[in-house]
């Protein structure tokens, strides 16, 4: 009798507490019931398995999708492209709480662009498959999901990605007219999404040339439509550009032509991570001939270091190379110093130069944070840094530190006299001192991998593979400077003393 009392009682805390489940699965809320309408423009499904699902929620999703219409698939690769934005993915997470706990699911579209969201809170865990079943259900219903429409999804998609402004222009046009800059012409990016003719912009428009949709392989994108505009600046290299993303959403960026067949854009930040924009030149076909007119008439200029208090600074060679005058300025300086060569090795591309004057030298660098080092303790995976100037055109005058690792100890195609570093180097870089850990300058930046190149020799992009010439050719060169003694290390290592003693070198 005390155990079927015990039994009975226990079944009415089944039944009560199975109430208090229900109850609370009933307490459903969509964040998004403006876009409910909206989930008829899903052809095709994909559930992603959740982080933590002990009760194969997942699972109930895909089995009730199928039974509501969609076609649940498990990768949006499955599908024709031209169908990529009738596929919304479906995506959801548990977590507990006390008793219970709360399903929370999300669906969104090809882009990530929100369509429908829902949360479902639950306690008391009874009779777990079928409460499960239910929660499901419960969704699905409040998702109001009735079947795919395509009248629904044509009125989303103009909606969401309207089409934007268009230019009428071809291949065949573009290659009939006459470039006024070496920004214009044909391009693609570096997965090969779209080809884009870059030409003068219309009147009025307020940007000075416009990229313009040739061919593309994304649904969103049609020939004709403008997907940048980009703006001149003082540098003939360096552009401004207002550019839409894949989902038509703009995103500003700086662009720099590099070697006259690379645009790369600095990074735009996007919900779904930072975007780099990288475009490789189509046309017209680089020559050696036009790759060397493309370098600006002028003044070139590059990065140096202090070695002595008698006024020596290291650079590259290439960096002075047949320059008429050189001149130095370091951080605080208002004006600049003239120097000339005293002794080069062109075949490691290494140059020290002497100011004219060196009383300016007493308000900088006054104590010395580094030293030459040979490199032959250097270890793979070393982290390194350095200090240099950088496309000073667009990021200014001020000095800039970028930091990596020692990705080879040897450089192209093995050589022995470089060493292949991760750290960030731009044009403008070269002759800037490279650091290890300790502050000991065991390399002279010289050289990035020349993107244009690698593209047109292997269709592929490199990713920050520079080079620095080891340290000890440098001590070799200085040897031969008998009458002149280099500084020795006079304070504890920090970017920002060595900073002071980096100089910006003009050269013309």
């Amino acid at each position: 009798m005390g155990a079927m009392l015990e039994q009975g009682r226990c079944s009415r805390l089944q039944r009560s507490a199975q109430s208090l489940f229900i109850a609370g699965l009933m307490s459903v809320l969509l964040a998004g019931s403006a876009f409910a309408a909206e989930i008829n423009a899903c052809k095709y499904l994909v559930v992603n398995d959740f982080a933590s699902d002990p009760y194969g929620i997942a699972k109930q999703l895909r089995e009730q999708a199928t039974a509501r219409g969609f076609s649940v698939i498990s990768s949006a690769q499955e599908i024709p492209l031209n169908d990529l934005f009738k596929a919304c993915v479906m995506s959801g997470s548990w977590s507990a709480a006390g008793f219970g706990g709360q399903i929370t699911m999300r669906v969104v579209d090809a882009s990530g662009s929100l369509m429908a969201e829902a949360s479902a809170r639950a306690t008391n865990w009874v009779n777990v498959n079928r409460t499960i079943g239910g929660a499901v259900k419960k969704i699905y219903s409040q998702l109001g999901y009735t079947g795919f429409d395509e009248n629904v999804y044509l009125r989303r998609m103009q909606r969401e990605y309207p089409t934007r402004p268009k230019l009428a222009i071809t291949e065949e046009v573009i290659k009939k007219a006459e470039l006024r800059n070496n920004v214009e012409g044909i391009w693609a990016d570096s997965e090969d999404r779209y080809r884009l003719g870059i030409v003068p912009a219309p009147e009025g428009s307020g940007a000075d040339y416009v990229a313009v949709i040739l061919r593309s392989n994304s649904p969103l994108w049609q020939p004709g439509e403008i997907k940048a505009e980009i703006r001149s600046t003082a540098s003939p290299d360096v552009f401004t550009s207002t550019y839409f993303m894949q989902n038509k959403k703009a995103g500003g960026t700086t662009i720099t032509l590099e070697h006259n067949s690379v645009l790369r854009g600095s990074v735009i930040n996007t919900p779904a991570g930072p975007f780099n924009l990288v475009l490789m030149r189509v046309w017209p076909v680089i020559t050696a001939e036009s790759s060397s007119d493309a370098v600006v008439k002028g003044e070139v200029s590059g990065t140096g270091f202090l070695l002595s208090r008698s006024g020596l600074i290291a650079t590259n060679w290439h960096v002075v190379a047949d320059a008429k005058t050189i001149s130095v300025a370091f951080p605080g300086w208002n004006g600049r110093v003239n120097a000339e060569v005293v002794i080069r090795d062109k075949t490691n591309d290494l140059a020290v130069l002497r100011l004219s004057d060196t009383t300016k030298l007493a308000t900088v660098c006054q104590e010395f944070p580094f030293q030459l080092a040979s490199s032959n303790g250097v270890t793979l995976g070393e982290r390194v840094s350095t200090v240099g100037y950088p496309l000073t055109p667009m990021l200014g005058s001020n000095p800039k530190f970028s930091e990596g690792v020692v990705s080879s100890k040897s450089g192209w195609q093995d050589d022995p006299r470089s060493l292949q570093v991760s750290a960030q180097v731009q044009p403008g870089s070269s002759g800037s001192p490279l650091f290890d850990s300790d502050g000991n300058i065991i390399g002279i930046v010289v050289a990035t991998l020349d993107a244009g190149k690698v593209y047109q020799a292997a269709s592929a992009i490199p990713q920050n593979v520079n080079y620095a010439i080891k340290a000890d050719y440098l001590s070799n060169l200085l040897a031969m400077l008998p009458g002149d003694s280099l500084a020795p290390r006079t304070t504890t290592f920090s970017p920002e003393k060595a900073a002071q003693c980096v100089a910006i070198i003009h050269a013309q």
